[in-house]
């Protein structure tokens, strides 16, 4: 059973710092980012993973958290422009930026592929070669790109959940979502037609990524996610939406 806000805040911070005394920690969240990772409304970030993350790092940095919703697409530049300190959940090959720094990893996940059973029978990512496959705006998929090349044909959704009503409907046969959402939105009433079983596309572990001029250093960063990793605060946030 998912506890209450304040109880899961209260667990994440023990032992850190309550109060922010260097200014603030700045996290750029993607607008179209959904449930566990966020919930978004009227371009506030509301709950999720993106907004507990920034919240327990912004406590062992002695600093407030502040959050910014923005579109996908403006996400790297405003990171290089200074406009934030750090987007987090993501991974290089996802935001490919010269004036960035990386953290070490601290957060499991999958991309799946998804497919209907009325779809032909797959075993490979080759065999989807010329097949719409339900993707995200602005998402890159590197693993479909290498196996498929000029055969990897996107059908591009706002979000995941534009994708998957789109599977739903018989609009696509395949969809790619990571593990976190799918099995979230799952345990809380989202309906699928049959499917085949999922394939595995790429396991990993995700990071954040840090503005080159954020006051705030790599070495502070990586302490603070590392403290918040000892303690077992990233697994206390998954099981809070599990």
């Amino acid at each position: 059973m998912a506890q209450p806000r304040n109880c899961l805040v209260g667990m994440l911070l023990t032992g850190a710092a309550c109060c922010a005394t260097a200014g603030e920690l700045r996290v750029l969240v993607d607008d179209s980012t959904q449930m566990p990772q966020a919930n978004i409304v009227d371009e506030t970030l509301q709950d999720g993973l993106h907004r507990d993350i920034g919240l327990a790092l912004a406590a062992r940095l002695q600093r407030a958290a502040s959050f910014r919703v923005m579109p996908r697409k403006r996400l790297l530049p405003a990171l290089e422009a200074g406009q934030g300190d750090v987007v987090c959940l993501t991974l290089p090959e996802w935001m490919p930026g010269k004036d960035l720094r990386w953290s070490q990893p601290f957060m499991q996940n999958q991309d799946l592929l998804l497919s209907s059973r009325a779809a032909a029978p797959r075993k490979q990512l080759t065999a989807l070669a010329g097949q719409p496959v339900g993707t995200v705006l602005g998402f890159a998929y590197p693993e479909l790109q290498a196996a498929l090349g000029e055969g990897f044909v996107r059908d591009d959704a706002h979000s995941l959940e534009d994708s998957l009503r789109k599977l739903a409907a018989g609009r696509v046969q395949h969809v790619i979502s990571n593990r976190l959402y799918l099995d979230y939105q799952l345990a809380h009433g989202l309906q699928l037609p049959p499917m085949q079983p999922h394939l595995v596309i790429s396991s990993y572990r995700m990071r954040c990524a840090l503005s080159a001029r954020s006051p705030i250093s790599l070495t502070a960063l990586n302490r603070a996610l590392g403290q918040l990793q000892q303690q077992g605060a990233f697994e206390r946030m998954l099981q809070h939406y599990r």
